[in-house]
């Protein structure tokens, strides 16, 4: 399942305190790089085999304010696990890797 809202009283830093009070784990800020409390955005992931099935979050700040928010909820780690096994496959088929400052296709 996946949804997307605005959220038009949340900065990308309040919607990131809460997950966290949830939980949840940074995986990037935007800007790329970015400290939490500069970010415009983010990207985060909930779950654990203890608590609920995994949720990617992506956030992204609108320059009037508020946040666009998109959520997937995974039903269950086996999904979340081919997901991200899909993105390793493509970037490493399709992207270059850089290792010790050298490119390795």
């Amino acid at each position: 399942m996946t949804f997307a809202v605005p959220a038009n009283e949340k900065t990308p830093q309040s919607l990131f305190k809460e997950q966290v009070d949830l939980g949840a784990r940074l995986m990037l800020t935007i800007p790329f790089g970015a400290s939490t409390e500069d970010m415009e955005g983010f990207v985060s992931v909930m779950g654990s085999q203890e608590s609920h099935e995994p949720v990617i979050t992506f956030c992204v700040g609108k320059p009037t304010g508020g946040c666009v928010v998109s959520t997937i909820v995974f039903d269950g780690t086996n999904t979340y696990s081919d997901f991200i096994e899909k993105l390793h496959t493509d970037r490493y088929i399709n992207f270059d890797t850089v290792v010790n400052d050298e490119t390795v296709n």
